[in-house]
């Protein structure tokens, strides 16, 4: 297994190194035609500005959140259009904040750059703590304001819907597996659930989220493997079409590749042990509402 890594990981750095030569000046610029940006963490005040009502009061202080923005690569007419679009949901929604939007406006000048510091996000995600089984984390809030109809076949995923959501979701799996200075004490194997839908499904499996075929306290769908994860990654390395997602690929992978496997999945299976797995095929999601009846 060791030496399907170091395959996998040499497959990949080996087509990253094909795409520039000694007197290739643009190999230096990786990010000039990406469509999106990711904060990741994001502050608080950058995901209001993308949805006031969210409640980030009761969330656990080890949660942290993705900002997907707009690039400063993309043309005029694309900011005018979603300027437009927003100012059509504004309209329509009278729970919206006007106050809290204008106070987040300062705080995030000096994070991102013009004209992104004039803009709410285009899609956030987050990964936190999860409440119904001790060691594991969520993935979730996966939420993006591109329509999922208008399709692009120059994207990544087919869609700036998916290329935006994409974005988040590595941005945020990056940012674990590098929030821990000793990359050893870093679990992955079967750690990170999450709850995919008919178009985030694809994504996650994508990246190596496999199905959970039995019914669970979270209703979770997919979890994380690190094995398949390996192989979907070091694919992405090689074939996506955005410049930063590959970027992001290769650090997942190069992450995900000094993990010491035998203890992950020992570590998966205890945690398994400890949270009582083997019950939840008796789990009854409609007891409460049973009890009520």
């Amino acid at each position: 297994m060791a030496f399907l890594r170091f395959m996998y990981l040499a497959q990949a750095l080996a087509f990253v190194s094909s795409l520039s030569t000694p007197g290739d000046k643009s190999a230096s610029l990786p990010n000039l035609f990406d469509r999106f940006r990711v904060m990741c963490p994001a502050s608080t005040g950058c995901i209001t500005k993308y949805d006031s009502k969210i409640d980030l009061s009761s969330q656990s202080e080890k949660a942290f959140w993705a900002a997907v923005y707009r690039s400063n690569n993309n043309q005029p007419s694309v900011f005018v259009k979603d300027e437009f679009l927003q100012s059509m949901r504004l309209a329509v929604d009278s729970a919206v904040s006007t106050s809290a939007s204008s106070n987040t406006e300062s705080n995030n000048e000096d994070l991102i750059e013009t004209p992104m510091s004039l803009q709410k996000p285009v899609a956030i995600a987050c990964l936190r703590p999860s409440e119904d089984y001790e060691g594991n984390w969520v993935l979730d809030t996966m939420r993006c304001d591109l329509k999922k109809e208008n399709t692009d076949a120059s994207c990544d995923g087919g869609s700036e819907h998916t290329e935006a959501v994409s974005a988040a979701i590595d941005a945020l799996l990056l940012q674990y597996l590098v929030s821990n200075d000793d990359i050893t004490n870093v679990r992955f194997e079967r750690v990170i659930r999450t709850k995919g839908t008919l178009v985030s499904g694809i994504l996650l499996e994508e990246r190596g989220f496999v199905p959970i075929e039995s019914l669970s306290r979270d209703m979770a769908t997919h979890v994380s493997s690190l094995d398949t994860s390996l192989e979907k990654y070091a694919d992405r390395a090689i074939n996506t079409k955005s410049p930063a997602a590959r970027e992001r690929a290769l650090s997942i992978l190069s992450h995900l590749g000094r993990l010491d496997r035998e203890a992950d999945i020992k570590a998966a299976q205890e945690i398994e042990s400890t949270n009582g797995d083997s019950t939840d095929d008796d789990y009854d999601p409609w007891a409460s509402f049973n009890s009520i009846m």
